[in-house]
């Protein structure tokens, strides 16, 4: 298989133990880029992983490989590297060492440029027993994508890794993906999946959403795929008026809500239910008007740096919104405050 040719998933359903736990997953990846797949603990990543290397067998479906099916074939066959967790160096000496073997006969120049453009040079001259969890995940990183290969899987990315490290994997893989091989990469870490080309959203064994994390960020079909993809307010209603535009609806008050022309607008006494992004609150000084607004009271507030993510309750019930942490009044706990948010900053998701 060339490793200029896409991935793509169609209606895969895998079964383990007499138990479904991949069904009907249906997405694409594209070549030359790193595809995440996010979800937790459970959702059928490591089972869709390791159909696509040709070591668990699907009921039914297919995989094509730049419009070839290569469902049939062998994982040895295939063109597919697997990076699975729980793997370790075991032999003596230093890490440059052991990626040099690791990296095969004749490669050891390759091993040494990529420890030096990731910047593991201070890993590399260290013992194999002197490195942590996270570093020695690093250092397998390294080595286990130096051999050639159409695709590389890895599985649970990211997992026992600090920020720091996430980042110096995200590099490590978008190096991968330029070189000209398809990445694809598993991960409960929201934060290193976001930093992906294309993103999958997986949970219960299905397929969520597929997109552009930015897409899927701002548009999520739904509740699951919100809160998958970053901190998100749950609000629920009832569909009271419809207005040309959009349509007003209640949870103890009355809010207005813009069409948004990508999903159907609820009906008339229906339920709806909207994802509020925690950056789309706005904290409301003196007069400041919105187009919704909420009296709620301060119940926590948080530094996460340059912001504040700050938790309150209302009529509407708990909301999160996250403020600049310099600029702004600074509110206390207990402070009753009034917070608001434009018409269009919420988004349908059922």
């Amino acid at each position: 298989m060339a490793a200029s040719n896409g991935l793509s998933v169609r209606g895969l359903t895998v079964q383990r133990g007499g138990r479904t736990v991949l069904e009907d997953a249906s997405f694409g990846a594209p070549a030359c880029a790193v595809t995440a797949v996010l979800g937790p603990a459970g959702a059928g990543k490591t089972s869709l992983l390791a159909a696509l290397a040709g070591l668990l067998p699907a009921v039914r479906g297919a995989v094509f490989r730049g419009g070839e099916d290569v469902s049939g074939l062998p994982g040895g066959r295939r063109d597919v590297a697997l990076l699975a967790p729980g793997t370790a160096l075991h032999a003596a000496g230093t890490v440059r060492a052991a990626l040099r073997r690791l990296a095969g006969r004749g490669r050891a120049a390759a091993a040494d440029d990529r420890i030096s453009a990731l910047g593991l040079a201070d890993q590399a001259a260290r013992p194999l027993g002197a490195l942590s969890h996270g570093e020695a995940a690093l250092a397998l990183a390294a080595a286990r994508l130096l051999p050639p290969g159409g695709v590389l899987l890895v599985d649970e990315a990211g997992m026992g890794l600090d920020a720091e490290a996430r980042a110096t994997l995200a590099a490590l893989l978008r190096m991968e993906a330029a070189g000209g091989r398809l990445v694809l990469l598993a991960t409960r870490c929201t934060e290193l999946a976001m930093s992906a080309d294309h993103l999958v959203l997986l949970a219960g064994g299905q397929v969520l959403q597929a997109g552009t994390p930015a897409s899927l960020y701002a548009e999520p079909r739904s509740a699951a795929s919100a809160r998958l993809t970053g901190p998100a307010n749950i609000l629920q209603g009832v569909v009271r008026e419809l207005r040309p535009g959009g349509f007003v609806w209640s949870a103890g008050a009355r809010y207005v809500q813009a069409a948004d022309p990508d999903t159907v607008r609820p009906a008339l006494g229906n339920p709806v239910t909207l994802c509020l992004r925690p950056e789309r609150v706005a904290l409301l000084g003196g007069t400041a008007a919105a187009d919704n607004v909420v009296e709620a009271t301060i119940i926590d507030l948080r530094s996460s740096g340059a912001m504040l993510d700050v938790s309150a309750t209302g009529r509407i019930g708990p909301l999160r919104l996250s403020v600049p942490s310099w600029g702004t009044p600074c509110p206390t706990p207990g402070q009753s405050v009034r917070l608001g948010w434009a018409a269009d900053a919420a988004r349908v998701v059922s």
